[in-house]
């Protein structure tokens, strides 16, 4: 807003007031210029008189304009440039502004949209990473595909309430007034199936982005011969009048098909000249803004018609800013995160070949009298019996088993990885004691990318579970047996065993490696 009035603007305030134009309507076209109230009224030695009475085109105006979902906080701010008091407009409209008056934006005039939309936030595109993403090869559109995100049974029954759910409405008026889509639409974000709270949840995770950038997840049914025209996620000026600028432009799409189509069906994208296909589970994610933060009309898409069955999707939105008035940082993937996913579940079970499992045993056996308590650094394990006792042992390993055990399980894990492994860490046979918990962590960023637990023995009541998130971010209950072992990508997927230990001795082996091609990813600072 601007405080003072250069000598040209001081000569046409005098011209106009002395040639007897309406000094209400001087006042008027002053503040659509950017000049504040105060300034004005000390310039001009006058003040309009407020209006508190609306006429019955003005309600009718107001009714409109709130039945279409347009933004009140506009509206506030367009009747207060009309001149109607504060009073007034609240016991018309029954809402009092979100805002401070100053920060109000009129959506009607063309300086105070731009100041709401401009600038906009750079978004540095080298921060979105999907771990287990393949990105398209082309310059004009970054793209990413990720196949079997969600599993069978979750997209049946997203598809299940998408279809409860389905509003007999098209999307709003605004939209539907325009043939924009012809499908059905739910919003989902209202949802209290815990599977659709999961969902979303994962999607952010997905993403690695905070979820107060994150508009709520929609969900869509197309029928045969239903279908969009060519269209962009990110929101035209148009459109940001009617939503909540505040959050900004839509930065990041993530879609996911639910089912097969039996014929036709998929997406189109012109300017990457790719067309996506649908799959069940099948995730595509893209940027519909540039590095600049302007909007990115290379992500224009197309709709293909479904000729035969159905398509159904969920479709989630981020925002270029947060809802939350201490605004965290977007991205929030730590460096463990940056590590690649190197296989579709990141774990497997497996068994120790049986002849390095009975040396293995034997030196176990032959050295129990050297067990000596653990302390692990960052109390990852706690004993929380009621008991002095750290919450395990060790027995540590001669450097021949430690050899033995890394050149035995290196084939089978590069095997079991696709990816030349480089051994780095065998850790002895640790003990874990009644009542121990091992908190939900990721392994050590330079040695663990690829890991194996092995249960060498155990004494217990019931089995000791070890929960480990996949790269799809489902959370897995994992037992294992003397003798079994579990594959993982233990630098970057989440695990432990948070249930108390309920028995004696739980006896297991770790073995480390890493790819020997990989470097770690540096985590650059939002712009």
């Amino acid at each position: 807003m601007t405080t003072k009035f250069n000598p040209e603007w001081k000569t046409w305030i005098k011209t106009n007031i002395e040639s007897g134009q309406n000094k209400s309507g001087l006042f008027k076209i002053l503040l659509d210029e950017g000049f504040t109230y105060q300034t004005i009224r000390d310039e001009m030695q006058f003040e309009p008189q407020s209006k508190s009475e609306f006429s019955v085109d003005w309600k009718s105006w107001i009714k409109t304009n709130v039945d279409d979902g347009h933004d009140r906080n506009g509206l506030f701010k367009i009747l207060l440039d009309e001149g109607f008091t504060y009073k007034a407009i609240y016991q018309e409209m029954q809402f009092e502004p979100s805002l401070p008056i100053e920060q109000l934006v009129n959506p009607l005039k063309p300086k105070d949209r731009e100041q709401a939309i401009n600038p906009l936030p750079a978004v540095d595109l080298n921060q979105l990473f999907i771990p287990n993403g393949q990105k398209l090869d082309s310059n004009a559109l970054p793209l990413f595909t990720v196949d079997n995100f969600l599993d069978s049974l979750e997209c049946k029954a997203i598809v299940t309430e998408i279809k409860q759910s389905l509003n007999a409405e098209v999307l709003n008026e605004i939209v539907s007034g325009q043939d924009f889509h012809q499908g059905g639409v739910c919003e989902l974000g209202l949802s209290n199936n815990p599977l659709t709270k999961e969902i979303d949840q994962r999607l952010c995770k997905l993403i690695g982005i905070d979820p107060s950038y994150s508009e709520p997840l929609q969900g869509q049914y197309f029928g045969a011969d239903q279908s969009l025209r060519s269209y962009t996620d990110y929101l035209e000026q148009h459109e940001m009048d009617h939503h909540d600028a505040l959050m900004g432009h839509r930065t990041f799409t993530v879609m996911i098909y639910l089912n097969n189509v039996e014929s036709g069906g998929g997406t189109h994208f012109p300017a990457a000249n790719t067309t996506i296909k649908p799959k069940t589970g099948f995730a595509v994610i893209w940027s519909n803004l540039g590095s600049d933060g302007a909007p990115r009309t290379q992500s224009a898409r197309n709709a293909i018609p479904v000729i035969k069955g159905y398509q159904a999707v969920i479709t989630k939105w981020f925002r270029s800013k947060s809802r939350l008035p201490n605004t965290p940082p977007m991205f929030i993937r730590d460096v463990n995160e940056l590590i690649p996913a190197y296989t579709e579940a990141g774990f497997a079970k497996a068994k120790l070949p049986e002849i390095l499992f009975s040396k293995v045993q034997k030196f176990y056996q032959s050295n129990r009298s050297a067990i000596q308590e653990e302390t692990v650094a960052g109390d990852f394990i706690v004993n929380t019996a009621k008991s002095d006792a750290k919450g395990s042992s060790l027995i540590d390993l001669s450097a021949e088993l430690r050899a033995e055990i890394h050149d035995n399980l290196k084939t089978l894990m590069e095997a079991w990885c696709g990816k030349a492994l480089m051994p780095t860490y065998v850790y002895g046979i640790r003990i874990y004691h009644r009542g121990a918990t091992l908190k939900c962590h990721r392994d050590r960023l330079a040695t663990h990318i690829i890991g194996a637990i092995i249960n060498i023995d155990q004494d217990v009541e019931e089995d000791w579970i070890l929960v480990i998130d996949d790269h799809q971010h489902r959370r897995h209950q994992i037992a294992l047996k003397p003798g079994e072992m579990i594959f993982y990508e233990s630098g970057s997927l989440i695990h432990g065993r948070p249930t108390p230990f309920k028995g004696d001795l739980f006896a297991n082996v770790f073995c480390h490696f890493k790819p020997v091609d990989y470097v770690p990813r540096a985590i650059t600072q939002d712009t």
